[in-house]
């Protein structure tokens, strides 16, 4: 079963590729920052990044694939959707998919995580050997090294039904919905014989309790709304 490591750009190449090195690995993807991603952070941030992971490109080339996924490291819909497109080709593949989050953004690391949880993979990562002192006196460290590896436990995440994800997908599209005209785009869209109020009331209350919506009444009637979550859960299943 080929093995591909997804890491993510940051300043601590040990770590980085310390887990391909223990591992195993034949493909490794490297989620990058790309240019003009985060207007709050100073490019030059954002470039060492990308130096870092054109180093790990250059010097591990020859022992196996790698390949730069650049994304907005501030947005964490990119981060997420970049990291499920890698996972589900690469397991239709028939490969064994690792996720690395032992470095870079803390956004890209949780959307990592998540992907991770939903697909089922495994994610690790690095405790750094040691820290470089030269930062002690500034209270700022930059690691490098290996020393180990820290398995992440992953999030239990079910599956949504056709019809789940049906209705997820209609809010997400058509905005703050009330309960009739998604009862009524349900129907015509054939998720349900007859949507009944109650019905579409359980799912609604149901996607709330996952924070999948925020449901809200207005003029008498229940009007719901997708969050980020429920994006992330809408793209991760469909």
């Amino acid at each position: 079963m080929p093995k591909v490591h997804i890491l993510i750009a940051g300043w601590d190449n040990d770590r980085s590729i310390y887990g391909c090195a223990r591992l195993g690995a034949d493909k490794v993807y490297i989620i990058t920052p790309k240019k003009g991603g985060i207007k709050d952070v100073e490019e030059w941030v954002s470039e060492k990044s990308r130096k870092c992971a054109e180093i790990i490109k250059e010097k591990y080339s020859k022992l196996f694939s790698v390949k730069l996924v650049p994304v907005s490291y501030g947005d964490y819909a990119e981060c997420f959707k970049a990291f499920m497109k890698i996972i589900k080709s690469e397991q239709a593949n028939g490969s064994k998919v690792f996720v690395n989050i032992s470095s870079g953004s803390h956004i890209v690391a949780a959307a990592g995580i998540f992907a991770a949880s939903i697909t089922k993979c495994r994610a690790y990562y690095i405790l750094p050997k040691n820290y470089d002192k030269i930062f002690k006196k500034e209270d700022r460290f930059i690691s490098y090294g290996g020393k180990s590896i820290v398995n992440i436990p992953l999030m239990p995440v079910s599956s949504l039904s056709s019809v789940e994800l049906g209705l997820l997908k209609i809010i997400s599209k058509r905005g703050p919905i009330s309960e009739p005209e998604l009862a009524r785009v349900a129907e015509n869209q054939k998720l349900f014989f007859k949507a009944s109020r109650s019905k579409i009331n359980y799912y609604l209350k149901k996607f709330e309790e996952n924070g999948f919506v925020e449901n809200k009444i207005r003029g008498g009637k229940m009007e719901a709304k997708i969050t980020d979550s429920g994006k992330a859960i809408a793209c991760a299943f469909d």
